[in-house]
C-alpha cells in the first residue's frame, strides 16, 4: 500500500488523458486540507481536452451507427448539470462520465426516466392512456412490468447523450456547496464539486424506425419539455439541470447557407455556392508567355459577375464545360468555380 501511495505522490495528474479514471482512482492524499482534491479537480478538465481528438473519432463512428435505427436531438445546458453526484469515486461527489473516453454524458436511464415521468405527470393528468401505471400508450412507449414480474420493453429506445466534441475543453466547471450542520456551533465546510455545461447529442430510436418515426418525434417533444421544465440530475430544486433544445449542426449550417444565399442575391449573384453551372471559354490569349483564359456563363441569365476558375482548366476557345460554384467573392464581384 505504501509503495502505491509513493507512486501517487509523484504522479503528474496534468498528464492524464481519461477524466473518468482520474476521478475514480487518482487522489493523492485525503488529509492535506483539500490540496489534493483541488489538484485533481484541476487535472480533470485538462485530461478531457487531451482526449478530444480520440473522442471526436468515436463520436462520429457512434453517430453513423445510431443513424440506422434512431434519430438525434440536440440540447444545451441552461443551468449547470450535476448528473451522477452519488457515483462512487475518490472525492465526495461524483459525475456521470463515459468510462472509455472520460467525457461528461447523460445516462440513457436518466433521460428515459425524466421523459416517462413527464409523460405520466403532464399528459397522464389529461388522458389516462399516458398515465403510469396501466396507461396503454405509456406502456407501449416506455414498457411495463407484467403481473408475473417480467419486464416488457417499450417501443422507444433511449441512448446515453454524449457531449459535443467542440464543447469538451470548456465542459467542466468547479462549483461549491455548503452542507447544513446539525449543530449551531459547527462551522460549515464548503465542498467543491464538478458540474457540466455544454451541448449534447441525444438519440432516441424505436423497433421499426421508419414506420414509427412519429413516436420518436413525440418522445423528443416530451424530453424537450421535461428538460426545460423539470431538469435532469441532482440539485434540480436548486436550479441545476435545466436544458433547452437547439438546432442540429446540419440545421445551423443550412441556415448559414440560406443567409449567405440571400446576401449574395442582394449583391446580384444569381447562383449559389455548390450550384452546378455550364460555362464557355470565351477567349484564350497569350500574356507574357502564358496562356490566359476568359470564361462566361453559357445561358443569358443576366448575371454579369466575373467567372474564374481555381485551378484553371486547360480548354480550347469556344469549349463548354460543367463546373461547381466553389465560392463567391462579393468584394471582387466574381464567382470562383471548380471544373467537374
Amino acid at each position: 500500500m505504501q509503495s502505491c501511495r509513493s507512486v501517487l505522490d509523484t504522479l503528474n495528474l496534468e498528464a492524464g488523458e481519461n477524466a473518468s479514471l482520474l476521478m475514480a482512482r487518482y487522489i493523492k492524499n485525503l488529509d492535506d486540507n483539500n490540496a489534493s482534491k483541488k489538484e485533481l479537480l484541476s487535472a480533470i478538465p485538462q485530461a478531457a481536452s487531451e482526449a478530444r481528438e480520440l473522442y471526436s473519432q468515436a463520436f462520429a463512428i457512434r453517430r453513423n451507427i445510431l443513424a440506422r435505427t434512431a434519430a438525434p436531438g440536440y440540447f444545451r445546458t441552461i443551468q449547470p448539470l450535476a448528473v451522477g453526484l452519488g457515483n462512487k469515486n475518490v472525492i465526495e461527489t461524483g459525475l456521470a462520465m463515459n468510462p472509455l473516453y472520460g467525457m461528461p454524458m447523460l445516462p440513457a436511464s436518466s433521460i428515459k426516466g425524466i421523459t416517462s415521468h413527464y409523460c405520466s405527470e403532464v399528459f397522464g393528468s389529461e388522458d389516462s392512456r399516458f398515465k403510469d401505471p396501466d396507461g396503454e400508450i405509456y406502456e407501449a412507449l416506455f414498457g411495463a412490468i407484467s403481473p408475473e414480474g417480467e419486464q416488457n420493453a417499450g417501443l422507444l429506445s433511449f441512448y446515453d447523450a454524449w457531449i459535443m466534441p467542440e464543447c469538451v475543453s470548456k465542459a467542466f466547471i468547479v462549483d461549491v456547496m455548503t452542507p447544513h450542520h446539525g449543530s449551531d456551533f459547527a462551522d460549515p465546510v464548503p465542498i467543491n464539486f464538478l458540474t457540466v455545461n455544454g451541448d449534447f447529442e441525444l438519440w432516441i430510436g424505436c423497433k421499426n424506425f421508419e414506420a414509427d418515426r412519429k413516436w420518436i418525434d413525440f418522445a423528443f417533444g416530451l424530453t424537450e419539455a421535461a428538460l426545460k421544465n423539470y431538469g435532469i440530475g441532482g440539485k434540480i430544486r436548486a436550479g441545476y439541470g435545466k436544458m433547452e433544445r437547439i438546432l442540429s449542426p446540419e440545421e445551423i449550417r443550412e441556415r448559414a447557407k440560406e443567409k449567405e444565399r440571400a446576401e449574395n442575391a442582394k449583391a446580384g449573384f444569381l447562383h449559389a455556392e455548390g450550384d452546378i453551372v455550364e460555362v464557355v471559354c470565351k477567349k484564350v490569349k497569350i500574356f507574357k508567355g502564358k496562356e490566359k483564359r476568359e470564361f462566361a456563363f453559357t445561358e443569358d441569365s443576366g448575371d454579369r459577375n466575373a467567372v474564374r476558375f481555381d485551378p484553371v482548366p486547360k480548354v480550347s476557345e469556344g469549349e463548354k464545360l460543367k463546373a461547381a460554384v466553389k465560392r463567391i467573392e462579393r468584394s471582387n464581384k466574381a464567382y470562383i468555380l471548380q471544373a467537374l
